[in-house]
């Protein structure tokens, strides 16, 4: 019985479990097998790099409370109110309408050139493979694209997007390309993409409170009104200051340690010599001055350095 790609519709051969056009994952016949989603790999590689016992992943309950926070808040001083705006918003991000929209006006494009296929195909499938073996149950559906970016990066957002630069690809060989891919894996494993839009929506709401405030604010204090009400916009501005910044310290530190799960997940899955090799690559160019305190206590990433450290010691 013939079978067809669901995404692009191309026909497939019989025992297919990765579309050759267009690099979607197809449904498993026998859901109680657990089979990777792509070609076994060369077992020579498995006995050639490593395996670490996983890591204990601790959540992302930063980005959770700092969701439940406003959605809480919301409720209460509109009187219940916000309950369904914060809830459609929620529904929104997490559609794969919006994932799409994020794509499009991000210059986020999927592979469309024939030797971009046949490069980034077989290595995005080798690593799918190393991934679904380190966590059976990761979505099926992740996609592999392309942003525009001459910068060497990559990148996971919501439920399927996996991003590598068009520098990383024209800049660095393949091994290294394995590397950042195996480590985007590791952010989808640990949930880290579904918790960052969890924060984006608080920070909608954020914004919006911190732009009307603002505006009260100014107004009040350009035409030299004080008084009652001026003196409680204050209270409420500066303690909303005052909790986005000490919010923004335990999200930073949360981002920081995803870094590290999502760099021992790619070891765990076979790439932690590939990774390595790309820290060490940026690290090689790299012409940034050290940071101070301050700017590493509001980093998204640890030093690159350290992150090397942590990755040597769990090959060597």
């Amino acid at each position: 019985m013939a079978k067809f790609c669901h995404a692009c519709g191309a026909s497939l051969p019989d025992g297919a479990v990765f579309c050759h056009d267009c690099g979607q994952a197809l449904p498993q016949e026998s859901p109680a097998k657990k089979t990777a989603p792509v070609e076994p790999r060369d077992s020579s590689r498995l006995h050639a790099v490593p395996r670490v016992a996983p890591a204990p992943t601790r959540g992302n309950g930063a980005y959770v409370a700092w969701f439940l926070f406003y959605f809480i808040f919301f409720s209460v001083i509109t009187l219940g109110i916000a309950i369904p705006f914060f809830l459609v918003t929620t529904g929104l991000a997490f559609s794969p309408l919006a994932e799409k929209l994020w794509r499009n006006v991000s210059g986020v494009r999927p592979l469309r050139l024939q030797r971009e296929k046949e490069r980034l195909l077989p290595l995005f499938k080798g690593v799918y493979t190393g991934a679904y073996e380190a966590d059976p149950n990761l979505s099926k559906g992740i996609r592999l694209y392309i942003k525009e970016d001459m910068n060497i990066n990559a990148f996971a957002f919501g439920k399927s997007t996996l991003v590598i630069t068009r520098g990383s690809l024209e800049l660095l060989n393949d091994e290294c390309l394995k590397g950042f891919i195996a480590h985007e894996f590791g952010h989808f494993s640990h949930g880290d993409t579904k918790a960052i839009l969890l924060s984006t929506v608080s920070n909608l709401f954020m914004s919006f409170i911190m732009t009307k405030l603002t505006d009260r604010k100014n107004r009040l204090e350009s035409e030299d009104k004080g008084g009652f009400l001026k003196w409680l916009i204050d209270i409420f501005y500066y303690l909303f200051k005052a909790i986005d910044s000490i919010a923004g310290l335990f999200l930073m530190r949360t981002s920081r340690r995803n870094e590290y799960l999502a760099d021992q997940f790619a070891n765990k899955s076979g790439f932690g010599k590939d990774l390595s090799d790309v820290l060490l690559e940026i690290y090689s160019v790299s012409v940034s001055k050290p940071q101070s305190v301050k700017e590493q206590l509001n980093s998204t990433h640890p030093d690159i350095t350290l992150r090397i450290e942590r990755l040597e010691k769990a090959l060597y």
